[in-house]
């Protein structure tokens, strides 16, 4: 697959968003699919040359980490969505040089030393099958363990109930609720804010 794995689990491998071809189309996906972009809070699409000056600047950006979450299982169709593909290397990963599909992508930005804000997302249909919960997990995990953060944020429009049992599934406590705080999909939302304390995470046993 193009890059290296930046975190590797069981069922997904996370590796860093690159300046390819096909990169760009699945963050041109992301943000021009009316229902997929208004539920991350992207009223407007974006054109090419606003993914391409996002793509340019995360390959220069040291505060956070942008990783695509690839099935360590499958592999890259034609089209780049769906393809099974049961060839690995000894480590259980994919075949070095093989192309995995990409199902969606975990973020951890405006990292400042103590602290930093996670964000993620899943086509649909990579939902359910716990991909999310594991990617989230490996990048908590490399957070605290690697990165040395005390605090790991989050939040989550109201209404999405799958986002909101994710971060609750992986320790993450509600702190509160900012009123009308956003403006998409033609309306104020709320924003439920969520935390997570390194000693919790190592408390509870690692997810």
């Amino acid at each position: 697959m193009p890059g290296h794995a930046f975190l590797r689990g069981p069922n997904v491998t996370l590796r860093p968003i690159e300046r390819s071809e096909r990169d760009r189309a699945a963050l041109c996906r992301v943000r021009n699919e009316p229902a997929f972009r208004r539920t991350l809070g992207f009223d407007k699409p974006w054109p090419e040359s606003r993914v391409e000056s996002f793509l340019e600047s995360v390959a220069t950006d040291d505060s956070s980490s942008n990783l695509f979450v690839c099935p360590s299982h499958e592999q890259r169709s034609d089209d780049g969505r769906t393809e099974s593909g049961t060839d690995g290397d000894e480590d259980g990963g994919p075949e070095a040089g093989s192309e995995v599909t990409i199902s969606g992508a975990v973020n951890l930005f405006d990292i400042d030393g103590t602290a930093g804000t996670l964000s993620y997302w899943l086509f649909d249909e990579y939902r359910g099958r716990g991909y999310a919960t594991e990617a989230v997990s490996l990048l908590i995990e490399h957070a605290f363990e690697e990165l040395g953060l005390h605090r790991v944020e989050a939040e989550v429009f109201d209404g999405n109930e799958p986002s909101r049992r994710l971060l609750e599934r992986v320790g993450f406590v509600g702190e509160g609720v900012s009123r009308e705080a956003r403006f998409t999909g033609g309306e104020f939302r709320d924003v439920h804010r969520f935390g997570l304390l390194a000693p919790e995470w190592t408390g509870r046993g690692k997810a």
